[in-house]
């Protein structure tokens, strides 16, 4: 996989941090990254989303989903993010429990703003962006958010989040990859859903627009939706999906994402996984 062409060409990732961030084992959980007590003006924050709505963030992510609304008293200067591990499963190779720090998110994303839409990444191995070497371990993890305002005052709001194992066995394209000209990108994974059932699969494909005349300008992000038929996972616990994802064979050279979307039988909402992969010669 050509790494170093994919780091530079995701402008659908300028969300994503690279500064500030590591993943390594702690001794105990840092249960006071809990303390709901110190929170401050959590009306502020509206519509938030880690990883979904239901704060569920598949390990086999590249970094953690983070999104919401924030209506401030004034003008935004600083935002901070804390994670701590809370109840976190003993690392096995290849995991940490994940702990980042007083980490500032770029003024860009606020700077000057009286009520700013967030929507940020967190890389789980920053040194190495989108195949992460360590991922966290599989538990209960929390993120603070820290704002603060012009007049030096703080907001501050505190969630948990979780991290879990449901996607494995994942093979997009050949090393995430498919050549120039195909019609298909395969798409192969194993799914876990534990007590439940599986009742649908969806994928997103995201891609730069690059034809005139489509629902966005040329240049901006685009997507298509394709619902996977139910036989191949209808009622079943730990379905084995191999389905290819129909691509347009014009389509350019370059970097694309593609979500998968499962929903449980009782689940709220879907568990959304998001893998690169590029088109090359």
């Amino acid at each position: 996989m050509k790494t170093t062409r994919m780091k530079t060409n995701f402008k659908f990732l300028t969300i994503i941090a690279f500064l500030g961030l590591f993943l390594h084992s702690c001794s105990s959980d840092d249960d006071s990254a809990t303390d709901l007590n110190a929170d401050k003006n959590p009306e502020r924050f509206e519509n938030i989303e880690i990883g979904n709505t239901d704060f569920k963030v598949p390990q086999f992510n590249p970094d953690l989903h983070t999104q919401f609304d924030y209506t401030g008293g004034s003008k935004v200067t600083k935002i901070y993010y804390d994670i701590n591990p809370i109840n976190v499963e003993e690392p096995n190779t290849g995991e940490a429990k994940w702990q980042v720090s007083n980490h500032l998110i770029p003024e860009d994303y606020y700077v000057g703003q009286l009520n700013p839409h967030i929507h940020y990444h967190v890389l789980f191995d920053p040194e190495n962006e989108i195949f992460p070497k360590v991922r966290p371990a599989e538990g209960m993890y929390s993120l603070k958010v820290t704002i603060v305002e012009e007049d030096n005052s703080e907001s501050i709001i505190t969630k948990q989040f979780e991290i879990v194992k449901k996607f494995s066995e994942v093979e997009i394209g050949t090393n995430n990859e498919v050549k120039t000209g195909s019609d298909a990108l395969d798409v192969k994974f194993k799914y876990d859903a534990g007590s439940n059932t599986v009742s649908e699969v969806k994928y997103e494909l995201w891609f730069e627009e690059w034809r005139e005349g489509q629902n966005v300008a040329v240049g901006a992000w685009d997507n298509t939706i394709v619902v996977l038929p139910t036989n191949l996972y209808e009622n079943q616990s730990i379905p084995n999906i191999n389905s290819p994802l129909e691509i347009n064979p014009d389509s350019p050279l370059g970097d694309y994402w593609l979500n998968i979307y499962v929903k449980e039988s009782g689940g709220n909402e879907a568990v959304k996984l998001s893998i690169p992969f590029s088109i090359v010669n």
